[in-house]
């Protein structure tokens, strides 16, 4: 049975095995990255943005929006959600570029919509507040969401 005691040559090979396991890992994880296979994720924007107004006519959403700070939005990657919370199945979704903005929103600009109506074509009953949600499609990350109260002319 002394031969049952006999460890001398187990820690040895486990040794041996554990080391070519952990190259293959890492070998494994750089062939990754380095054929594409792994992508690293799109970084969302950071912007302030703010509601400069939002007024209902008796008809007609109209929103104008400001950018005050951050970095500039592509007109292409942005989706804006104005969802009237008074009523949150009166919905409306439109790329930034629908918002007349031709390539980049910058800081200091200014944009409206005018006449929104919602997703199905129908229009927004009197709305007292909204949420709007500004959304970077790429990343799926939100870049800004602000409520406004809207006032009636």
């Amino acid at each position: 049975m002394d031969w049952i005691l006999n460890e001398d040559g187990v820690s040895p090979v486990i040794g041996e095995i554990l080391m070519v396991a952990i190259v293959v890992l890492m070998a494994a994880v750089v062939a990754a990255f380095v054929f594409g296979v792994v992508t690293m994720p799109t970084p969302t924007p950071q912007a302030s943005l703010a509601v400069d107004d939002a007024t209902w006519d008796g008809e007609n959403l109209n929103v104008t929006l400001l950018h005050e700070s951050g970095s500039s939005l592509d007109s292409e990657d942005i989706e804006v959600v104005v969802t009237n919370l008074d009523d949150k199945n009166q919905v409306n979704t439109s790329l930034l570029s629908s918002w007349n903005v031709e390539e980049d929103w910058s800081p200091g600009e200014r944009i409206s919509q005018n006449n929104m109506t919602i997703d199905d074509d129908g229009e927004f009953s009197e709305p007292s507040e909204i949420e709007v949600r500004v959304v970077h499609e790429p990343s799926g990350g939100t870049v800004s969401v602000i409520t406004a109260s809207v006032t009636e002319i």
